[in-house]
C-alpha cells in the first residue's frame, strides 16, 4: 500500500461533497413542502443530519465512502490499521461539528476568564484579545492548513490531521510536484497578507479602518472573485456575497457552497440584483 496523493484526496473529497450536497438539496426541497416557517427552523440542521448519516453509514462502519471507492483509497490510522469505532466517532464529531464546538469553547473560555478573581485586568484583556484574534483568524488558519495539505499531500480535513490517514492501493505521482509548488506559493501569499494585516493594524491605533483597506473594500464589491473581472449580471447569495450570474452557477456545478465563505448554497435561492451599480 502507498500513501494517497494530493490529486486523489481532492477527487475523493469532491465526490463525497457532491453526493452530500445533492442529498441536502433533496431534503431541503422536501422540507420546503412543510411551509416556510418550518423550513426556516430546520434548514440549519439539514447539513449536520446529512453528513452524520452519510459518514455513519460509511466511515463509522469501516466502509469506504463513495469518494474513497472511486479513487481506490482506504482510511487507516498511523499504524496502518482500520481506525476503531471510538476514533471514528470522535472524527465524525470533529469533522461535522468542529467549528461550532470551537466557537462554544472560546465563548465558555471567555466567560470563565471574565469571572476569574485571580487574574488581573491586564491579563484578562490580553487573553480576551488572544481569543478574539483566534476567532477572527479561523479562515486564515484553514487556508494555511490547505496549503500544508498541498505540500505534504496529507489530511485534507483538519479532523483527519488529528486522527486518520488516507492510504491508496495504486500510487500516482503525476501532479504531486505541481501541487507542492502551489502549496508553497499559497502558504507564502497567506503569511505575507497575514503579516501585512498585523502591521497595518498595529499602525492604526485609533481603531479606524486604514484608507487603503477602505478603498479596497469599496472597489472589491465591483469585481467578481471568480472571473476577476467587472461583475456582469450581478447576483447575491444569501450569505451576502456578489458574483456574476454565470460565474456562480458554473461554480455550483462542481461545489455546492460559496467560494468566499464556504456557506452551503442552494442555487434556487440566488437573487438577481437588478439595480446594482
Amino acid at each position: 500500500m502507498y500513501p494517497a496523493k494530493v490529486a486523489d484526496v481532492l477527487r475523493l473529497s469532491q465526490r463525497d461533497e457532491i453526493f452530500v450536497h445533492d442529498v441536502e438539496d433533496q431534503m431541503s426541497s422536501f422540507f420546503k413542502l412543510m411551509g416556510p416557517r418550518n423550513y426556516h427552523n430546520i434548514r440549519k440542521i439539514i447539513p449536520v443530519a446529512v453528513n452524520a448519516w452519510y459518514y455513519y453509514m460509511t466511515s463509522f462502519r469501516n466502509l469506504q465512502t463513495l469518494g474513497e471507492e472511486y479513487t481506490g483509497t482506504i482510511r487507516v490510522d498511523r499504524n496502518n490499521k482500520i481506525p476503531s469505532k471510538p476514533v471514528q466517532a470522535l472524527w465524525m464529531v470533529l469533522f461535522i461539528g468542529g467549528e461550532p464546538l470551537l466557537e462554544r469553547f472560546l465563548e465558555a473560555l471567555k466567560n470563565k476568564i471574565s469571572k476569574s478573581v485571580t487574574l488581573t485586568e491586564n491579563a484578562k484583556s490580553f487573553l480576551f484579545k488572544c481569543i478574539d484574534f483566534t476567532k477572527d483568524q479561523k479562515s486564515t488558519l484553514a487556508r494555511i492548513h490547505h496549503s500544508l495539505f498541498y505540500i505534504d499531500g496529507k489530511y485534507y480535513n483538519i479532523s483527519n490531521r488529528v486522527f486518520v490517514s488516507n492510504i491508496q492501493w495504486l500510487q500516482d505521482d503525476t501532479f504531486t510536484g505541481s501541487f507542492n509548488i502551489l502549496g508553497h506559493i499559497s502558504l507564502f501569499y497567506i503569511l505575507f497578507n497575514f503579516i501585512h494585516r498585523l502591521m497595518s493594524g498595529s499602525r492604526n491605533t485609533s481603531g479606524n479602518i486604514p484608507e487603503n483597506i477602505a478603498c479596497a473594500s469599496t472597489t472589491s464589491t465591483k469585481i467578481c472573485v471568480l472571473c476577476a473581472d467587472t461583475i456582469k449580471s450581478p447576483c447575491a447569495t444569501y450569505c451576502g456575497h456578489i458574483f456574476c450570474w454565470n460565474c456562480i452557477y458554473d461554480s455550483l456545478k462542481y461545489q455546492k457552497f460559496c467560494p468566499v465563505c464556504r456557506e452551503n448554497i442552494n442555487s434556487s435561492r440566488i437573487v438577481f440584483l437588478q439595480n446594482y451599480a
